[in-house]
């Protein structure tokens, strides 16, 4: 006989939800019958009501501050990721931009997406724009995203994953950013930065993402993006120098 048999049988109201709690605190039948052996018919209804309430109003706590410290993150993060009250040029940390991004598009990877990440421990920090880099990142992470999610009704295909890589090279910081997707077209390419230029469908793509991602990197901060793209592998590369000369 199962706990919920046996709180109906000692006459419990909401059997279901309390067996439920009992099960949730690994309550046994022999710690049932114990309880029952000490409280009486009347007493036990209360005392397993009781104990219901009180894990239901723990529980609702435990969420109510786990949701307080992803919006606290996220404001944290939000903060970081526009560069409030800086100035237009900062010293700023490649991997703490990804990591604003990635808690920013949390919501477009969801669950069916993986991260991984391949940071060089020893990267070092660079002058940049930091709120527009960080924009950058924003469109190849959110593009890579929509094209794992190519599967019918917008479902990843399983494995789908995109990777975050960082090295350096010379006066070079390189970020490659990097999806398991379907690949990009070779008609595609040429045209990949080009204004206005988009393969979403009507009302999804702008076609301005990529142009304004290049623009940012090679006009403002004398770079480059550079991309490779076959079935299954597509990658973008951002060299940026480590100081913005002439600024």
């Amino acid at each position: 006989m199962c706990i919920r048999d046996r709180l109906e049988d000692r006459g419990i109201d909401a059997a279901w939800d309390c067996a439920s709690t009992l099960v949730n605190l690994q309550f046994t039948d022999e710690e049932l019958a114990q309880l029952a052996a000490v409280y009486d018919q009347n007493q036990l209804p209360v005392i397993i009501s009781w104990l219901n309430n009180n894990y239901t109003i723990f529980n609702l706590l435990a969420e109510l501050r786990q949701g307080a410290q992803r919006i606290s993150a996220i404001v944290k993060a939000l903060k970081s990721y526009t560069y409030l009250d800086q100035a237009d040029i900062v010293r700023y940390n490649v991997h703490e931009g990804l990591e604003n991004t990635l808690l920013i598009l949390r919501h477009k990877l969801k669950n069916d997406i993986k991260v991984r990440r391949q940071y060089d421990p020893d990267l070092p920090q660079i002058d940049a724009h930091g709120s527009e880099l960080n924009q950058v990142w924003t469109n190849l992470i959110d593009n890579a995203a929509d094209a794992l999610h190519n599967g019918p009704e917008g479902a990843a295909s399983p494995g789908a994953m995109i990777t975050l890589r960082t090295r350096q090279e010379g006066k070079w910081i390189i970020v490659t950013i990097e999806d398991n997707g379907p690949g990009i077209a070779p008609d595609v390419l040429p045209r990949i930065f080009d204004a206005f230029y988009t393969t979403k469908p009507v009302g999804q793509g702008t076609g301005l993402g990529l142009d304004i991602s290049y623009n940012i990197v090679v006009r403002k901060h004398q770079g480059d993006i550079r991309i490779k793209s076959e079935p299954g592998q597509t990658q973008f590369e951002v060299w940026l120098p480590t100081d913005l000369e002439g600024e």
